[in-house]
C-alpha cells in the first residue's frame, strides 16, 4: 500500500489498497504449507492494516529512554511502526554509548528471527518457527527525518523501518535525552 501526502492540505490519500482473500476450508481438503502460510499472512496483514489506520505509528506505552553511566537504557514497552508491526520490548534493554559524541538517535526496529529448524521430507533444513522481536540501535541520523509531512499518529509511509524513540546529545561529559513527541490519534479520529 502506498500513501501520498498532499502538502497543501496536509491530508493523507490512499493511493493503493489491495483487497483481501481468505481461505475457505472444507472437510477432506488437502492443505499445503502454502495454504497455511496464506492463512497466517491474511491475519497478519489485516492486523497491520488495523494498526496503521486505526492507531497510527509511534510509541503506544513505555519505551522511555534514559542514560545511566554512558549506557542508553530503554524501558519495556510497545510501539507501532509505519507498516503496522507491533514493536514489543518485554524487558529493559541497554546500549553502550562508548565512542559516540554529538547528537545521536535511539531507535527501535521490528525484526523476525528464525528460532527453530527441522528437516523437511526432502532432507533440506527449513525454518519452522520465527520470533517477532526488536532491535535497538543508536544512530547518527534520524530515521524519521522524511516523516515531517506525514501526520504523527497517522498511517505513516507503510514501510517497516526504524522508529526514533529519543534524541540524545552530549554536553561536555553529560548526555541529555530529548524524547520524540508523537501525537497519538484519539479513538474515532480519522488520519
Amino acid at each position: 500500500m502506498n500513501v501520498n501526502v498532499d502538502q497543501t492540505h496536509k491530508e493523507v490519500r490512499i493511493v493503493q489498497l489491495r483487497q483481501f482473500e481468505r481461505s475457505r476450508f472444507f472437510t477432506g481438503q488437502v492443505l499445503t504449507a502454502d495454504d497455511l502460510q496464506r492463512e497466517q499472512d491474511y491475519h497478519r496483514d489485516k492486523a497491520r492494516l488495523h494498526n496503521r489506520f486505526l492507531h497510527g505509528w509511534g510509541v503506544v506505552a513505555g519505551l522511555m529512554v534514559s542514560i545511566d553511566q554512558g549506557v542508553v537504557v530503554v524501558a519495556p514497552g510497545l510501539a507501532l511502526d509505519c507498516a503496522g508491526n507491533e514493536l514489543i520490548l518485554p524487558t529493559e534493554e541497554r546500549v553502550s554509548l562508548s565512542g559516540l559524541t554529538g547528537r545521536q538517535y535511539v531507535t527501535i526496529r521490528y525484526v523476525e528471527l528464525p528460532t527453530a529448524q527441522i528437516s523437511s521430507p526432502s532432507g533440506e533444513v527449513e525454518v519452522s518457527r520465527v520470533k517477532e522481536a526488536v532491535v535497538l540501535r543508536v544512530l547518527s541520523t534520524n530515521p524519521q527525518a522524511g516523516h515531517s509531512a506525514l501526520p504523527s499518529g497517522g498511517p505513516g509511509c507503510g514501510q517497516s523501518h526504524e522508529l526514533c524513540l529519543a534524541s540524545i546529545s552530549q554536553r561536555s561529559s553529560r548526555w541529555r535525552v530529548t524524547p520524540v513527541k508523537v501525537k497519538r490519534k484519539q479513538s474515532g479520529q480519522t488520519p
